[in-house]
């Protein structure tokens, strides 16, 4: 969502405003690109990393706002709820040792973290769906961050649909969830890779993020149990698409595709994309005195489409401009290591699938999209196409397509100590021991939540991956 908005009430004026410094921004981007005035020399690997707080007990806390000012850092950031918070690591040139640079840095930002946590007896743990929330912590009265920018978002959301939020979710057990509220979206908590390339690549980095989110989502699936129910293998992805749907029942009746989704086709520029930003209402309609150039406002309302694989347009030190893709498939979890692992494959994949040209665009995109849904709700059991259009078992396409093409890329690239980091997604996926596995089997032996998160996070203390962690009960 970005930096905290001034204001908390809007009127149609602030709207009609907004929309009119939203189209001079973008009318200035589209000079940008016809003059290919970006950056098309310079790498760059950045991530956020967003944490769930729980007491004791293991249980929801909700004092993320005390814990972020203990660390004293403005790299913690609060989300939506009171039982999470976000590292914003820092960003490195994607150079031979960026991977050691990117563990470094989160080792020591999570460590402060925690250090900061333990102060109100509470401890970090990172999952893709919080198992031991219950609907009581869904109360936006009690759990949402005082912040206006989620206050709008809440009010707005629900005046745009004219209705409640349902959330529907059929895995090895339906879920039903009604709400008046945004809170349902503080279910999801993720990890977000930020990849920036020359501009000459963006497109093609671009076809191959999606492809590789598909891909990558069944091997790092970890969000099995929502609020009692063991759903889709990577619930986050239904309740992301669900818990912020703006659309009303025309809408979406006439199949308007939603703010949350993998992408709507193939593109041929990625101005494509910020053109698309004007088939959505805004919903933080607070204008700025700023300049044009600084495209205050369209990254505003950017932050408000929440596609899996988000275009971000931003300024150099210099004040020049540059393209990067935000990957945001990947939940939080469950270790570090799990999480560096996690990085290391989404890129590795990225940029080697982005050598294969047109074959990226070759398969149907509505296929692409099938089976991106598909990995969500059946992970390593899924079928998927590969980019050629052969359909394969997922647990096949990674091991023997995905993770090679990975390793190649590095190699290559120069890219140094990686294997360590492909070896435990190759571990992972030959064992079938994601982190949605572990939990899934843990609550049907105890049908204790808060236990879970105990055991979980006890698990995740002894510095293993997820893959060698002691069976639930043993």
């Amino acid at each position: 969502m970005g930096e905290e908005i001034q204001k908390e009430n809007f009127e149609q004026a602030d709207y009609d405003r907004f929309q009119q410094r939203l189209e001079e921004e973008t009318e200035f981007v589209r000079s940008l690109f016809a003059q290919g005035a970006f950056d098309n020399n310079s790498r760059n690997l950045g991530y956020e990393l967003e944490l769930c707080l729980a007491d004791a007990d293991g249980n929801p806390s909700r004092n993320n706002i005390e814990i972020i000012d203990a660390t004293g850092n403005p790299l913690f950031t609060s989300e939506l709820a009171k039982f999470n918070m976000e590292i914003n690591g820092n960003p490195f040139p994607f150079q031979t040792d960026v991977f050691n640079r990117v563990e470094a840095d989160l080792k020591m930002l999570f460590q402060q973290a925690e250090e900061s946590a333990q102060q109100f007896d509470t401890q970090i743990g990172m999952f893709g769906v919080f198992p031991s929330v219950t609907r009581e912590h869904l109360n936006p009265e009690d759990y949402m961050t005082e912040l206006h920018r989620y206050n709008q978002l809440n009010r707005q959301l629900l005046d745009m649909r004219g209705e409640a939020i349902r959330l529907h979710l059929e895995g090895d057990e339906i879920l039903k969830v009604e709400k008046e509220d945004v809170m349902l979206e503080a279910l999801a908590t993720s990890l977000q890779i930020h990849l920036q390339v020359p501009f000459d690549e963006i497109v093609p980095t671009y076809h191959a993020g999606l492809w590789s989110s598909m891909l990558v989502l069944g091997a790092t699936a970890n969000a099995p149990l929502v609020l009692g129910k063991c759903c889709w293998q990577e619930s986050r992805i239904g309740i992301f698409k669900q818990a912020v749907d703006t659309r009303n029942p025309q809408e979406i009746e006439d199949r308007i595709i939603p703010r949350v989704h993998l992408g709507k086709r193939y593109i041929d520029s990625l101005l494509d994309l910020f053109e698309d930003n004007f088939y959505y209402s805004p919903i933080l309609p607070e204008v700025l005195d700023r300049p044009v150039e600084e495209l205050h406002h369209l990254a505003l309302h950017n932050g408000t489409i929440w596609r899996w694989v988000r275009p971000i347009i931003a300024r150099d030190p210099g004040g020049g401009y540059h393209l990067r893709l935000e990957l945001r498939v990947v939940p939080s979890g469950p270790t570090l290591i799990d999480t560096l692992a996690n990085i290391v494959f989404y890129v590795g994949l990225t940029e080697g699938l982005k050598s294969s040209g047109d074959e990226l665009t070759g398969v149907p995109y509505e296929t692409l999209e099938t089976d991106f849904y598909r990995a969500a709700r059946r992970g390593l059991n899924a079928e998927v196409h590969w980019i050629n259009g052969e359909l394969l078992p997922l647990k096949q396409a990674l091991l023997e397509r995905a993770l090679p093409m990975a390793q190649s890329y590095f190699e290559s690239a120069g890219i140094e100590d990686t294997h360590r980091w492909l070896n435990v997604i190759k571990s992972r996926v030959e064992r079938e021991a994601t982190g949605a596995r572990w939990i899934t089997r843990h609550w049907k032996q105890f049908g204790d939540s808060s236990r879970l998160v105990c055991d979980y996070i006890e698990q995740a203390h002894t510095g293993q991956p997820v893959h060698l962690w002691q069976d639930p009960g043993t």
